[in-house]
């Protein structure tokens, strides 16, 4: 059963993400999948400062400031690969001469990125160093106030929810992913903590529908960009026929989804 008011010690959560993803960071040399994880873990951190804004409303806009200074420079590395495991993942569920045209494109992808200036590895430590040291100097936080500020995120997402269902302007969609996906973390963490309805199979649910019609969509535009990357011409057509098909089934899934959310909102 619930506890009513169930203790959260929110420095405490902040800290560890942090030392998870300073942990992550130093496995970037052996594992692809590291920064990855380390921009997970920032995110998590994120979404429990904007939690703790209730206590500590210019620290946690400091925290979120540098958090995004952060994470451009780890997309550095991460971007890429993202759409690179967008091309084979379609490529999976293509014909095969489609998926042909899509394991081209992600190789295409992976070589270019090579070339590239890469992750600035002695910034993200420093970077997740700092945003460590603003967490350990974290006030206390009530019961209260991490109410307060679980129900500030909660109102956000659902905004971003209601303006991003069934929205044509890619913007909305990815505003809707992203508060989404704070509220997702925010409640996983709290767990007892958080007020109300969790909901969180479905917003995780959501969160990767709405990711991988993201990725869809940038690797369109990636394509029209560079359509060298797809060979021949007709390659590239079937490629892009494709990812729009792909694009618009995870749309009507997300949107489907968030049907599921609508209760929590009342």
């Amino acid at each position: 059963m619930r506890s009513p008011a169930a203790a959260f010690d929110l420095r405490a959560a902040l800290s560890e993400e942090l030392r998870l993803a300073i942990d992550e960071l130093d496995k970037v040399g052996t594992s692809s999948k590291a920064v990855h994880q380390c921009r997970v873990r920032v995110k998590r951190a994120r979404a429990l400062a904007r939690v703790g804004r209730a206590c500590a409303p210019g620290l946690s806009s400091v925290f979120v400031d540098s958090a995004r200074t952060l994470m451009r420079n780890l997309a550095l590395s991460r971007d890429p690969a993202a759409l690179s495991e967008a091309a084979l993942n379609t490529a999976r569920k293509s014909r095969k001469r489609t998926a042909g045209a899509f394991r081209a494109i992600a190789h295409g992808i992976d070589d270019m990125a090579a070339l590239q200036p890469g992750l600035n590895l002695d910034a993200a430590r420093a970077g997740l160093k700092d945003l460590l040291a603003l967490a350990q100097v974290w006030p206390e936080a009530s019961p209260a106030q991490i109410r307060r500020g679980a129900r500030r995120l909660e109102r956000k997402a659902r905004r971003a929810r209601r303006r991003g269902v069934r929205a044509l302007d890619p913007v909305r969609r990815h505003e809707w992913r992203i508060r989404e996906k704070e509220r997702y973390f925010a409640a996983l963490i709290l767990d007892d903590a958080w007020p109300g309805k969790r909901r969180r199979k479905t917003a995780e649910k959501i969160g990767v529908a709405l990711g991988a019609e993201r990725d869809a969509l940038l690797l369109m535009e990636r394509l029209v960009a560079e359509p060298q990357l797809a060979g021949e011409a007709r390659d590239l057509r079937r490629a892009l026929k494709e990812l729009n098909r792909r694009r618009a089934k995870l749309a009507r899934r997300a949107d489907a989804l968030a049907e599921g959310m609508r209760p929590a909102s009342h």
